[in-house]
């Protein structure tokens, strides 16, 4: 079985080879893109506010203006009449440029977990 899989990856290999010397461009599908995303969101919830920008994201493109994944949204979140810097986690729900989230941000000092829902919109 092994022999016949490294035969199979060599005959590829070799087969890759020979397109390349021909100078014909072999066009492979792209599996997953990297890119920067410019997010502005807001989400309101357990009596706490929450102004979120996009951070780092993994997204399945389900359709060309459809997208599903999860995201860290660094936040500046308002509760108990302050401002205070968080991370928030949160499923990503996003359509064209718009998008819905659910913001988790951890427990506060009463021991109580924050979510907050809202949305927001992608500039670039």
């Amino acid at each position: 079985m092994r022999r016949r899989i490294i035969t199979l990856l060599f005959a590829l290999a070799c087969s890759m080879a020979a397109k390349a010397q021909d100078n014909t461009a072999v066009a492979l599908p792209a599996a997953f893109e990297i890119k920067f995303e410019g997010i502005l969101a807001v989400s309101y919830g357990s009596d706490t506010f929450g102004i979120n920008v996009g951070g780092p994201s993994l997204k399945l493109k389900v359709s060309p203006n459809f997208k599903v994944g999860v995201g860290a949204f660094p936040s500046l979140i308002i509760m108990d009449k302050k401002a205070l810097p968080r991370l928030g986690v949160s499923p990503i729900i996003e359509y064209k440029r718009w998008m819905l989230i659910t913001p988790y941000y951890g427990y506060d000092n009463n021991n109580r977990q924050i979510w907050t829902f809202g949305g927001g919109y992608k500039f670039l």
